[in-house]
C-alpha cells in the first residue's frame, strides 16, 4: 500500500480521524526534534527537556489543528515548526531572555493536577545561584551579538512581540525578520552554550 501523502493525512485527520494525526506528526517529529535540540540552549535543557517541548508542541498542534489551512507541501511541516519555535522561545524568555520574572519564581512544569500550578515560594540557596548565573550568562551572551540580532531578539523575547510586529519595528520583510530570529536564536544558543562551560571549566 502507498504511504498516504500530507493532504490524504490532514483530510482524515480533520475528519476526527486520530491515526492520521498521529502519524503526521510522527512523519515530522524527527527533524523537528533536531531543531528544537539546537535551538534550546544546554543549561536550559537542564531545566525543561527537548521532549517536554516537543510535548507541547504536539499538544498545542492538536489543540489548533482545526484552525489549521492546508497550503499545499510543506505547509504542515512549517506550521509545526513554527509551534516549536514558540515553544522554544517561550523557554528562553522563561529561564534567560527576560528581566521581568525570576527563574526562582516560575512555576512546576509538571502536568500533575498537584503541581502544575504551584509557584516556588522559597528557592533553595542552590536554586537562586543557578538562576542569578543563568541571567548573567544571557546577558553576556546577548552583549556579544550582533546589534541586529540583539534587537530582534529583545523585541520577540522580551517585549514579547510577533514576528509581524518585530518586522514592523525593524522596517523589514516578516520572511527576513523570521530568518533573523532564528539565526540569532541559534547564534545565542551557541554562545550561552560556550559561556556556561567556560563557567564551569
Amino acid at each position: 500500500m502507498a504511504k498516504a501523502n500530507d493532504q490524504e493525512l490532514i483530510a482524515r485527520a480533520k475528519a476526527g480521524d486520530e491515526d492520521a494525526y498521529r502519524l503526521l506528526f510522527e512523519r515530522y517529529s524527527g527533524p523537528l526534534r533536531k531543531r528544537v535540540e539546537r535551538w534550546l540552549p544546554r543549561a536550559i535543557q537542564r531545566k525543561v527537556s527537548v521532549s517536554d517541548v516537543m510535548q507541547e508542541a504536539r499538544l498545542t498542534a492538536f489543540q489548533r489543528f482545526s484552525h489549521f489551512e492546508d497550503r499545499g507541501d510543506g505547509s504542515f511541516r512549517k506550521w509545526l515548526q513554527r509551534i516549536a519555535e514558540n515553544k522554544v522561545r517561550a523557554e528562553v524568555q522563561r529561564y534567560a531572555g527576560t528581566r521581568k520574572r525570576a527563574v526562582q519564581r516560575e512555576v512546576s512544569r509538571g502536568y500533575r493536577p498537584d503541581t502544575a500550578n504551584v509557584v516556588g515560594q522559597h528557592p533553595s540557596p542552590s536554586q537562586a545561584a543557578i538562576g542569578a548565573e543563568l541571567k548573567e550568562l544571557a546577558r553576556q551572551a546577548m552583549e556579544t551579538l550582533p546589534p541586529d540580532y540583539r534587537a530582534v531578539l529583545r523585541l520577540a523575547l522580551e517585549e514579547r512581540l510577533r514576528l509581524r510586529e518585530v518586522a514592523e519595528r525593524m522596517n523589514r520583510s516578516r520572511d527576513a525578520v523570521k530568518k533573523l530570529y532564528g539565526r540569532a536564536l541559534c547564534r545565542f544558543k551557541d554562545t550561552f552554550d560556550r559561556l556556561r562551560g567556560e563557567s564551569h571549566a
